[in-house]
C-alpha cells in the first residue's frame, strides 16, 4: 500500500527529508509501496516460481521475511515525467546517495537481488531476522511504536545529519541535465552549440552543464566568439 502514515515513525521523518532534499537538486521522486501485508508479499514472492514473470524478491511473505511487512520500508519512483524506472541517467544512483547521507539502507548496495527503487532503515539490520526473534510478528512490533520514541541521543544524530545534508544541498552548484530545463535567455545558445558540436554534456541524453559554465557560453556567444 502507498501510504507513508502506515510506516514506522522515524521513517515516515525520513521519507519526507529524502522527497524534500531530492527536489532540492532537480530529482523529483514520488513515494510508491510502504507497509506490505502477508498476501501482497507472497504474491510478489510467487513472481518467477509460481506464476509467471522475473523473479523480484527472495524474501517470503507467510514467514515475514520482508522488511516492508514491518513497516521499516518503502520503495520510491521516479516523478518527473520521463519514466517511472528510467534510470539511463544514474537517476536512482543519485537518489540512492542522498538517502544514503540521510541514514538509510539503499537497495541498490545489496549483492543478491539490487533494488534500485528500495529504502530502509538499517536500525534492525538489513533483513527481519532481528525483528523476528524480538517481537515474533509485525503486529506486536507496531504496538510499540509509540511507546518508543528516538532517544536523545537518536535525535542528536538525526538532526545532525539533516543539518549535514542541507548544507552539501545548499552548496552544490545547480547542473542543467535537459535543454527543456534550460533558462530561456540561454535554450538558444545552447542548442546552437550541441548542434555544432562545440558542447556535448557528458552523454547524448545527459548536459551536464553547470550554471556558471552556461552563463559562461551565454555570454561568448553574445560577444560574437562563436559565428
Amino acid at each position: 500500500m502507498r501510504d507513508t502514515n502506515k510506516l514506522h515513525p522515524k521513517l515516515q521523518i525520513l521519507a519526507e527529508d529524502l522527497k524534500s532534499y531530492c527536489e532540492n537538486q532537480g530529482l523529483k521522486i514520488g513515494i510508491g509501496e510502504c507497509l506490505r501485508t502477508v498476501k501482497e508479499q507472497d504474491a510478489l514472492y510467487a513472481k518467477g516460481r509460481t506464476v509467471s514473470g522475473k523473479i523480484v524478491t527472495n524474501a517470503k511473505g507467510s514467514s515475514y521475511s520482508s522488511m516492508h511487512q514491518w513497516g521499516v520500508a518503502f520503495d520510491f519512483y521516479r516523478n518527473d515525467g520521463k519514466g517511472a524506472y528510467e534510470n539511463g541517467d544514474g537517476f536512482f544512483e543519485k537518489v540512492g546517495k542522498i538517502g544514503k547521507s540521510l541514514g538509510l539502507e539503499w537497495g541498490g548496495d545489496w549483492k543478491s537481488i539490487k533494488d534500485l527503487p528500495h529504502f530502509q532503515l538499517h536500525d534492525w539490520g538489513s533483513t527481519p531476522a532481528k525483528l523476528k526473534a524480538e517481537y515474533k510478528t509485525p503486529e506486536n512490533f507496531f504496538k510499540t511504536w509509540e511507546d518508543k520514541p528516538m532517544t536523545e541521543q537518536e535525535r542528536k544524530k538525526f538532526n545532525a545529519l539533516v543539518k549535514e545534508v542541507e548544507e552539501l544541498a545548499l552548496a552544490k552548484e545547480k547542473v542543467y541535465h535537459y535543454t527543456k530545463d534550460l533558462p530561456d535567455w540561454a535554450g538558444p545558445t545552447i542548442q546552437k552549440l550541441l548542434d555544432r558540436g562545440i558542447y556535448a554534456g557528458s552523454s547524448e541524453s545527459d548536459l551536464n552543464l553547470p550554471e556558471t559554465l552556461m552563463r559562461v557560453l551565454v555570454i561568448n556567444d553574445r560577444a560574437g566568439i562563436y559565428k
